[in-house]
């Protein structure tokens, strides 16, 4: 496969691009430096033209990877049953909706939609696609003792109701989780998805790299 390549000619006249545009942005440092002919510095124009060099390599490389890389529900789902040990909790966890900044009106009333119908329900639905809750997970260690005895001893599909500074604030408890179990999957898919994308942007990276070193490297 071969490649096109920025002729390496280019990147003294980027380096006096560079020198120029700042100098075109009245940068009152940079033209300082330029009147006491501190760019006439041998090392400097060196340093210069090495970073920019690594710029036009970097963001070529970058160019060449545009949309070949992706991953796919099934190399998710093969990661998360392969490595299913790294996804277990280190604590009690439970993960909650947090309906905030809600007058007291407000709060009631979501509570007793949630309560009265269930998390799946079109009533639940709706509150939620209203009031756009955030959905977090709260670690036991993070809690004060009051407020840990509260949650953890919640079960799932309860609610309780807080005073904040911001006003009031829904808690609607969605699940307890123990130490030691296995997040599911829904909880970790960004993340997996993250990894394997990472992964796979390095390999190809380094497969442009090489390909290019043969293409146009010395002999």
């Amino acid at each position: 496969m071969r490649f096109l390549i920025i002729n390496t000619t280019l990147l003294f006249v980027c380096s006096c691009g560079l020198l120029d545009t700042n100098k075109q942005r009245s940068n009152p440092v940079f033209i300082a430096a330029e009147e006491a002919q501190f760019l006439k510095d041998g090392g400097l124009r060196s340093k210069i033209n090495d970073f920019n060099t690594k710029i036009v390599a970097a963001k070529y490389v970058e160019s060449l990877m545009v949309g070949r890389v992706s991953v796919t529900v099934a190399e998710i789902d093969g990661y998360y049953n392969k490595n299913m040990g790294q996804f277990k909790r280190r604590g009690d966890e439970v993960m909650v909706l947090l309906f905030e900044g809600q007058d007291k009106n407000s709060a009631i009333k979501i509570k007793n939609v949630l309560d009265r119908n269930g998390l799946d329900s079109e009533k639940s639905s709706g509150v939620i696609k209203k009031h756009k809750p955030r959905r977090v997970f709260l670690k036991k260690t993070q809690l004060s003792e009051n407020m840990s005895g509260r949650i953890f001893n919640s079960n799932p599909g309860s609610s309780f109701i807080l005073e904040k500074d911001i006003g009031f604030v829904v808690f609607y408890i969605v699940g307890v989780f123990k130490k030691g179990t296995v997040k599911d999957l829904v909880y970790v898919n960004d993340e997996i998805q993250s990894k394997i994308l990472a992964i796979k942007k390095h390999q190809l990276k380094e497969k442009i790299i090489d390909s290019l070193s043969v293409e146009y490297g010395k002999n």
